[in-house]
């Protein structure tokens, strides 16, 4: 007989001698020591051992509790009944009955209950669960989901599920997708990823509806055809188009990377013809200094845009670029030199109602730069040099070979800075088709100065009780460039450049290659900086102008207008972190001689939280725009989220986007939905309507790029179920850890 003390703290450590380490070391992995806790046991240590009454098995991570619990010591097997439960690492598992071999990791659980601890948190029931190893279990007539205990809004009913955390897959047959009761998806055989590893099959079905498209939907195949790339189809079927094929090839090796997009629309039922988007861009190290770039796009028509939702990149609404890009970078002696060659074409997609003119191709343009800093320990060398054939289907064409030698004087220490600079600027044509009285090898020579100096002023300041620095600091910008006659050369790439405050401190108040303005100027401004103890810029104000000696002589054309007054108009701007959670920035362009303002905008930010956020900016210009845009993203009630944008014109009267949406989270899924109005062109309006269900470990259901066009479209936005916990709304957070299923 045994004792009430020995039944209610009995403890047994079987210690294991010579010949039992010598079949450890036989066994796949070498276990640890076993310890077994009853209020009975009985048994032979070495053989088999019965325990009864709170009984506990464990050994290395793996546990076993119940009220009866048989041991086999030669095998390592245990047989467990009677409220068991398993613990495994992370995972946990509860039922009646347990059959569970310890040196194999294989066994049988009749009617339990499960929780997986892995990278995504998940949960289930089984009439039997079969142990088939470390990492894999098979589920008869199971269910398995990643909601919380005591809410089951989705899961997978299935008469076979096997979960293979070594592949990182789950399989599925005969089985079903349920969600709040209803049945979204027959799945009598059906493949889903466990963690973030990529697995072939097919993704979740998406769903759209627009004005332009009619209802589409879509179904892709993920197609993982080697670690290194892979390739997705999707079939997509549009009630006012027809059927379309999107494919989308990735790559990666170890000097290269790119990705290769494709879509063809087969037969457009309002056109009555075939429509097709291509993209490539391809990145290539060839050596650790030479790099290679294609960035390749093209569409079949103007309107294809506007017309179909396209994943095809493109670089602006109006011009498709088609770049090749080579650098080289080397050195000869103590002189860096670097080399660019760039071969750039454009696709121009015009609007009827509002043309423009198509831009110059460069086929190629050559630009090298050879820098020599610190020269006798006080000049700068630089010269650049460019060589550039530019093309066009109308318009005059030609090549330009241009220099432009500086030397520079960099005076520099912790309180003040002085650069004077001189410079020349070369350039040479060589022309065809050219105009009438336009000379076929035009050329230019402008010798250029300028002197950039300022002071740094620092001072201790407090703000809300904190110690802060405040600086000042002004600054001067003196330019001379003689006048020189430039009607002759042509118009290639070059455009007045738009007064800002970069612009400000510019030599040359034009951007491109073909004009050199003539100047005698100087630009007068001064900036002031509230800093914290780290250096982070909490508030910024810059005030700025320029003052003329002279009135301008060098147009962007012979008929372009010229400036004679003396004065630019005054530039300023002030930006500043309200606090925490406020951003707040405004700009001002004003005109001392009108006495008015000719251009500003302000923005407003305020995110108190992980998506919170609301913004609002208002843009003015009196020749061009009078814009308001507030976007948005605020919890409404618990779980919902509502978002929106609107970016309204008042010059044009209209509203030019637009969305409204709606997102929940329910804990192990979210759903949103979109509403969006978008002005494609002068007179294409395109409405959309996106739906999106995500479900939490599994995947999702509804328009594909619903998050990737609200994070465009909302500054701030984000997701509330990251996959980073930290990451998640306070709001979204459950109140208790997912485990509490004990």
């Amino acid at each position: 007989m045994r004792s009430r003390a020995a039944r209610l703290a009995a403890l047994l450590v079987l210690a294991l001698g010579a010949r039992a380490a010598a079949a450890q070391a036989l066994a796949p992995r070498a276990p640890g020591p076993t310890t077994i806790e009853a209020e009975q046991i009985e048994g032979v240590a070495d053989v088999e051992l019965s325990a009864r009454g709170a009984a506990e098995v464990r050994r290395d991570d793996v546990t076993v509790f119940g009220e009866r619990l048989r041991y086999q010591r030669e095998l390592g097997r245990i047989e467990a009944e009677g409220g068991v439960r398993l613990e495994r690492g992370a995972d946990r598992f509860f039922g009646p009955r347990l059959r569970y071999d310890t040196q194999t990791d294989t066994g049988e659980f009749e009617e339990p209950g499960f929780v997986l601890n892995r990278e995504q948190t998940v949960r289930g029931r089984a009439e039997r669960l079969e142990f088939l190893g470390r990492d894999r279990l098979r589920l008869a007539r199971g269910s398995y989901t990643s909601c919380e205990p005591g809410r089951e809004d989705w899961r997978i009913e299935a008469n076979e599920l096997e979960l293979d955390y070594e592949a990182e897959e789950g399989r599925v047959r005969g089985g079903r997708l349920e969600f709040l009761g209803t049945t979204l998806l027959a799945l009598p055989y059906a493949t889903f990823p466990l963690e973030k590893r990529r697995k072939s099959g097919f993704l979740a079905p998406y769903y759209a509806q627009s004005t332009r498209r009619g209802l589409e939907l879509g179904v892709s195949y993920y197609w993982n055809l080697a670690p290194e790339y892979d390739l997705t189809l999707s079939p997509v079927y549009m009630s006012k188009r027809g059927e379309q094929l999107k494919s989308h090839f990735r790559y990666l090796g170890r000097t290269y990377a790119g990705e290769l997009r494709h879509e063809y629309l087969f037969n457009d039922r309002e056109l009555q013809r075939p429509r097709s988007g291509l993209s490539l861009l391809h990145e290539q190290r060839l050596r650790d200094n030479m790099n290679l770039r294609l960035d390749l796009n093209k569409v079949s028509d103007p309107r294809y845009f506007a017309d179909l939702r396209s994943q095809v990149r493109n670089i602006s609404v109006v011009n498709l670029q088609r770049e090749g890009l080579f650098n080289y970078a080397t050195a000869i002696g103590e002189v860096p030199l670097g080399l660019q060659v760039r071969v750039q074409r454009f696709q121009t997609l015009q609007d009827p109602l509002a043309p423009i003119v198509e831009p110059y191709d460069r086929l190629p343009q050559v630009v090298v730069n050879a820098v020599r800093n610190d020269l006798g320990g006080l000049f700068d060398l630089a010269l650049p040099g460019e060589y550039v054939r530019f093309a066009h289907r109308t318009l005059v064409e030609g090549t330009r070979l241009a220099m432009n030698p500086t030397v520079a004087l960099p005076l520099l220490a912790p309180g003040y800075f002085l650069t004077p600079k001189l410079g020349l600027r070369v350039v040479r044509y060589s022309l065809s088709r050219a105009a009438p009285g336009q000379p076929d090898s035009p050329s230019l020579s402008v010798p250029w100065l300028s002197v950039d100096g300022g002071l740094v002023f620092e001072r201790e300041a407090r703000f809300a009780g904190q110690a802060l620095t405040q600086t000042l600091e002004p600054r001067l910008f003196y330019v001379y460039v003689p006048y020189r006659a430039q009607d002759q050369l042509p118009l290639f790439d070059t455009a007045l450049a738009d007064l800002n405050y970069a612009s400000l401190f510019a030599e040359n108040r034009f951007v491109g290659g073909d004009r050199f303005g003539d100047a005698n100027q100087v630009t007068l401004a001064a900036t002031s900086r509230l800093l914290d103890a780290r250096g982070t810029e909490l508030a910024r104000a810059t005030l700025g102008q320029r003052w003329y000696f002279k009135n301008e002589r060098v147009g962007l054309t012979a008929a372009a207008p010229l400036r004679s007054v003396d004065s630019s108009d005054l530039l300023a701007s002030v930006g500043a972190r309200l606090l925490r959670d406020w951003l707040f920035d405004a700009t001002l362009q004003y005109s001392p001689r009108e006495a008015r303002a000719e251009r500003y905008g302000v923005s407003v930010r305020y995110s108190p939280e992980i998506a919170k956020v609301l913004n609002a900016t208002y843009r003015f210009n009196r020749a061009l725009l009078r814009q308001i845009d507030v976007s948005g993203q605020w919890p409404v009630h618990p779980g919902w989220y509502a978002i929106g944008r609107a970016n309204y014109s008042f010059r044009d009267k209209r509203l030019v986007d637009g969305l409204g949406g709606l997102e929940y989270n329910g804990g192990c899924w979210v759903f949103r939905a979109v509403f969006s109005r978008v002005q494609a062109t002068t007179q294409i309006t395109n409405t959309t309507l996106l739906f999106q269900l995500e479900l939490n470990g599994l995947g999702q259901i509804g328009s594909d790029e619903t998050v990737t066009y609200l994070r465009r479209q909302v500054p701030g936005y984000a997701v509330t179920n990251p996959a980073e916990p930290w990451l998640v709304p306070p709001s979204a957070r459950p109140r208790l850890p997912f485990e509490q299923v004990f």
